[in-house]
């Protein structure tokens, strides 16, 4: 019996109906605004603060606001991977794996960006033994807040454009409401047709030149679809088999 006629029922059952949106974009969203805030407040802190005396308070206060953003960035990171582990379960296993490395960047990077922080806290503590409170305090181009404020501005340039990105995609996503993979025709021929030479008998037969990678990956993304799906259909057939033989009232709110 031919794989794609095999499953057809199972996959069958899920239709264009049962499509649930991504609701990722104001979470998204959140550590976007906070990115570009903290790049503001960062030039007011440099160009607006009045007195010297406070240059190094506001150092110190900017290195605590960007400890809080990482901190967001990382739960922005686990709310974001747990709401598209929810999208994989539902089949669409393509999205996912085009939009992992964009919801796991950020957090890469800010952590990274951390370490540049401790490393440059590290070097100028280290320089300025001494006269660290007056570096610090001096109007002088190249004081610890300024160096602070260019990194956070690399830093800001390469989160914000990712999360764009990736809003723009996800809303693209709603917007279309596609069907999961595992029920489009084109999706299921390339798996099979990677599952199986087309010019040889042998049942497992691959090309050399085929990613074997990507073919256990679909394999094991397939897996845990159908076993998720096939709970779910156990779960409706008890819940039937309850209706009929009186155990359940079926017009209870």
């Amino acid at each position: 019996m031919d794989d794609e006629e095999y499953l057809q029922p199972v996959l069958s059952s899920l239709g264009e109906d049962d499509f649930r949106k991504l609701e990722t974009v104001p979470i998204a969203s959140v550590p976007l605004v906070l990115g570009v805030c903290l790049e503001i407040t960062g030039i007011i802190f440099v160009s607006v603060w009045p007195e010297e005396k406070n240059k190094c308070d506001t150092y110190f206060i900017y290195l605590y606001l960007h400890c809080a953003y990482w901190m967001i960035i990382m739960l922005v990171d686990h709310l974001l991977k747990a709401r598209h582990y929810k999208l994989r379960i539902y089949g669409y296993f393509d999205f996912y794996q085009s939009t992992y490395q964009q919801i796991r960047a950020p957090l890469f990077i800010a952590s990274l960006w951390i370490t540049c922080y401790l490393l440059l806290a590290v070097i100028l503590h280290h320089t300025h033994k001494v006269n660290y409170e007056q570096y610090c305090r001096a109007s002088e181009w190249f004081t610890p807040l300024n160096y602070i404020l260019l990194l956070t501005t690399v830093e800001v340039l390469i989160i914000v454009p990712v999360y764009i990105n990736y809003i723009k995609r996800v809303m693209r996503f709603n917007r279309y409401r596609p069907q999961p993979d595992v029920i489009r025709e084109e999706w299921l021929s390339s798996y099979t047709q990677e599952s199986y030479s087309g010019s040889n008998d042998v049942v497992g037969y691959r090309e050399r030149q085929s990613n074997v990678e990507d073919l256990l990956e679909k394999q094991a993304d397939l897996i845990r679809y159908l076993r998720d799906h096939n709970a779910k259909l156990n779960h409706r057939l008890l819940l039937l088999a309850m209706e009929r033989s009186g155990l359940l009232n079926p017009e209870e709110p």
